[in-house]
């Protein structure tokens, strides 16, 4: 392992290499994300107007003031969150470099900025990717509505037979493997009603009902899916220039064929975050910094490499600065 260091008006920070980049998903939002890093960072700051100019929409204002009501719809949201954790990497990138990163990785639709940091794609196109992604997921909840649930402390095969019960009251899947005792539901509001009963019973340590007014990685996603792979087809793609482990298999993405694959089917499979932590623990990873609001992802990778030096944006290049 090396290690780089950067000296500022605070005491140096060390990254410890290799250094893993996680870029979080929907879920972590909040008004106010990105108003910190924007005012002492030009960088960072040039990246939101960029993306304001290029989505048309008040980016700035969502982002820094919401209201909240405005900022969590779908459409608004995940490319206002996208703009948020690319102006985090550019910070990042324009105070550390790249030449410490062996990995990147995203949690859902993070995945696909994790991608243009990867140089698979553009950072705009996957911008506009992204909003195209959350207009289409709307659009799907307003057809084929749905709920998503977080069940922590059980054990999947328990988590697995609360699901098979609860589909006596409608479609539920696994959609989300974020640890081995955390896991989401994603289905129909009647078998995630019943699911969230059966979770309390169970016994489990925490039972928490998204604010996610869709179901998000399941079949409830098909048409959406559909035409998002249209959007993905379109796409000009390049082979990561950086490891990127994808959420489908957990493994490493190495061609324009997989990449595209795994896009294109991004909205209908399950997130397999806990076989994403593997293989990032397996590449030796000494650092991981998550580029976006929170340390949910952070967490996780703690939970799963203990040892692991973890740090958010805010801790890195906010605080770090001042």
């Amino acid at each position: 392992m090396t290690s780089t260091s950067v000296i500022g008006k605070a005491p140096s920070i060390t990254l410890t290499q290799p250094v893993g980049l996680l870029f979080p998903g929907q879920g972590v939002q909040h008004a106010g994300m990105g108003r910190q890093l924007a005012a002492i960072s030009t960088i960072a700051d040039k990246v939101l107007t960029r993306a304001q100019d290029i989505l048309e929409m008040p980016v700035r204002r969502l982002c820094f003031e919401g209201p909240d009501q405005e900022l969590r719809l779908t459409e608004n949201l995940q490319p206002c969150l996208m703009a948020v954790c690319w102006s985090a990497f550019e910070a990042y990138r324009d105070r550390f470099g790249m030449d410490g990163v062996g990995v990147v990785a995203g949690h859902s639709m993070g995945e696909i900025t994790a991608c243009a940091a990867a140089e698979a794609i553009s950072w705009e196109a996957a911008l506009l990717l992204v909003r195209e992604r959350g207009r289409l997921m709307a659009d799907a909840a307003m057809s084929t509505p749905g709920k998503m649930l977080a069940i922590v402390g059980l054990l999947e095969s328990e988590v697995e037979q609360i699901r098979i019960a609860a589909g006596a009251a409608g479609g539920i899947w696994l959609a989300n493997f974020n640890a081995p005792d955390q896991f989401i539901l994603s289905g129909e509001a009647g078998a995630v009603a019943l699911a969230e009963r059966l979770a309390n019973e169970a016994g489990a340590r925490r039972v928490l009902l998204l604010e996610i007014p869709l179901a998000a990685h399941s079949p409830l996603m098909g048409r959406a899916s559909a035409k998002l792979a249209e959007a993905v087809r379109a796409l000009p793609l390049r082979a990561p220039r950086i490891p990127l482990i994808a959420n489908g298999t957990g493994r490493a993405i190495h061609t324009v064929r997989s990449l595209r694959s795994e896009l294109s089917g991004h909205l209908l499979r399950p997130v397999h975050w806990a076989r994403t932590m593997t293989s990032i623990q397996a590449l030796k990873v000494a650092t991981v910094v998550e580029l976006g609001p929170g340390r949910v992802l952070a967490s996780l990778a703690a939970k799963h490499m203990p040892g692991v030096a973890t740090w958010n944006a805010d801790e890195l290049l906010v605080e770090g600065a001042e």
